[in-house]
C-alpha cells in the first residue's frame, strides 16, 4: 500500500509541475531529434577555485577531444563530456547530499556553475574553439561534441550534517523562483529547482550558438538513490524527484544520465528512475578488489549498465592514487606500477568479457589526469596513454 501511495504522489507531482500532457512545446532546434545514444564520455570537473588548473582552455580540452597516435595520425577521441563540480570551499558548500560538514549549495552557487561553463573564454566556448581547430586539421566530426550538464542535489536541509544531529533543520534556504522562496521539505519544490536549472542551461546554449558543441542531456550528481524503505528515504524521495526530472528531460528530447559507485543503492531501479543510461563505477582502482570482476560484469549485464574507466593523475597526491610515473616534484612515484596495472585490468576485462563494443564507457581521471598522461614524456606513461586512447577510438559503438 505504501509503495502504491508513493507512486500516486509521484504521478500527481509530475502532472502538477509539468502539465497534464507531460510535454513541452518550446523545443530548441537541437531538441527536435530523439535522445541520441552515446558510446563514451569523459568527466570534466570545473568551477571550484581549488581545482588546478582552474580553467578549461582549448589546449586543455584538446587532450579529451583528440588523440595523435604513434604514427602521427590524429583521431577524434571522446564524443561527449560530462561537466560537473562536487563542492566549492570558497563558500563551504557541497553540490550533493553529503555528510561532510559543508552547507548545501543554494541558487547563487548553481548560477556560479552556469557562469563558469558559459564564460566567453572558458568552458564550452573553449571546447567549441578546440573542436574547430581539430576539425581544420582532420575534418568535421560526424556529430557535434555532446555536453551532459550535472544537476546539483537540491538537498532537503541547509546543513545535512547538523540536521542529522538535530541542529539547523532549516529547509527554506535555497532561494526564490518567481518571488517565492522554495522549501526543500517539499518534493515539488526540489523538482522546481531542478527544472529551473535545466531551463537555464538550455537557454544559455541557445543564446551561445556554438558551432561544434551541443547539449544532449543532464547528469544526476548523487551516487546513490533512495526508494521507499531505503536509508533516510524521507529526506531524499528520489523515486519521486528523479523520475519527474527524467520525464521533464524526455519531454524536451534531452537525456538523463547517472554514474553511481559500485553496487550503489538504486542501481537495480535505474530504469524505473527514468535514466537513459546508468554507468557503474567498478571502484577497483583504489581498493584491493572489494568487488570481483565477475560481480562487476554480472551487475552490468543484469541491469543494462555501462562501465566507468578510472584513474587519477597528480590530483591523487599526496595520496597513493596517481597513475603517473613521476610526482609533481619530479621524484619517482612508488605507486605508479601498481596503479597502471590496476587500470590495465579495466581495459583487459572490458575486452575479454565482451563489454568493449557492447556497453558505453565513461572516463574518470580526476581533475586533470587525462591531460597529464597525454603530455607526459615518460615511456611507461606514453604506453598507458596510447592503450587508453586506442580502447576509446576502436570502440565499435562509436
Amino acid at each position: 500500500m505504501k509503495a502504491i501511495f508513493t507512486k500516486i504522489i509521484a504521478v500527481s507531482l509530475t502532472a502538477m509541475i509539468f502539465g497534464s500532457c507531460g510535454t513541452q512545446k518550446n523545443l530548441y532546434k537541437w531538441e527536435k531529434d530523439a535522445v541520441r545514444p552515446i558510446a563514451d564520455a569523459a568527466i570534466c570537473y570545473g568551477g571550484h577555485s581549488a581545482r588546478n588548473p582552474y580553467l578549461w582552455t582549448p589546449e586543455r580540452f584538446e587532450k579529451t577531444v583528440a588523440y595523435t597516435d604513434e604514427n602521427g595520425q590524429e583521431h577524434w577521441l571522446f564524443d561527449n563530456m560530462i561537466v560537473m563540480e562536487l563542492w566549492d570551499d570558497d563558500f563551504k558548500v557541497t553540490y550533493s547530499i553529503a555528510n561532510d560538514g559543508r552547507y548545501s549549495s543554494r541558487k547563487e552557487h548553481w548560477e556560479r556553475q552556469l557562469d563558469y561553463w558559459f564564460d566567453a573564454e572558458n568552458g564550452f566556448a573553449a571546447l567549441d574553439k578546440c573542436v574547430a581547430d581539430v576539425a581544420s586539421r582532420i575534418g568535421k566530426p560526424s556529430t557535434k561534441r555532446g555536453i551532459i550538464f550535472s544537476l546539483p542535489d537540491p538537498v532537503y536541509f541547509e546543513h545535512y550534517t547538523k540536521a542529522m544531529k538535530g541542529e539547523n533543520r532549516n529547509t527554506v534556504y535555497w532561494g526564490e523562483l518567481d518571488g517565492v522562496a522554495l522549501d526543500f521539505a517539499r518534493p515539488e519544490d526540489r523538482i522546481k529547482a531542478y527544472k529551473w536549472l535545466v531551463d537555464q542551461v538550455r537557454a544559455r546554449f541557445a543564446e551561445a550558438g556554438y558551432k561544434y558543441v551541443e547539449l544532449i542531456g543532464f547528469y544526476v550528481l548523487s551516487e546513490e538513490l533512495s526508494v521507499p524503505g531505503g536509508w533516510r528515504y524521507e529526506y531524499k524521495q528520489h523515486d519521486i524527484t528523479i523520475k519527474a526530472v527524467a520525464d521533464y528531460c524526455h519531454s524536451l528530447n534531452e537525456g538523463l544520465y547517472w554514474v553511481p559507485y559500485a553496487m550503489a543503492p538504486g542501481i537495480e531501479r535505474s530504469k524505473d528512475f527514468g535514466f537513459d543510461l546508468t554507468v557503474m563505477q567498478p571502484n577497483y582502482y583504489w581498493t584491493d578488489a572489494k568487488w570481483s570482476w565477475d560481480q562487476i560484469e554480472k551487475k552490468i549485464r543484469d541491469y543494462g549498465l555501462g562501465m566507468e574507466l578510472e584513474f587519477e593523475g597528480t590530483h591523487g597526491e599526496p595520496l597513493t592514487s596517481s597513475i603517473l610515473s613521476n610526482l609533481k616534484n619530479g621524484q619517482p612515484n612508488p605507486y605508479a606500477a601498481r596503479n597502471k596495472a590496476r587500470f590495465q585490468e579495466y581495459l583487459d576485462n572490458a575486452r575479454s568479457r565482451g563489454l568493449h563494443g557492447t556497453v558505453p564507457f565513461v572516463l574518470y581521471s580526476g581533475t586533470n589526469g587525462l591531460y597529464e598522461l597525454a603530455v607526459s614524456e615518460d615511456p611507461l606513461d606514453r604506453e598507458m596513454y596510447h592503450k587508453l586512447c586506442k580502447f576509446v577510438i576502436d570502440n565499435p559503438l562509436k
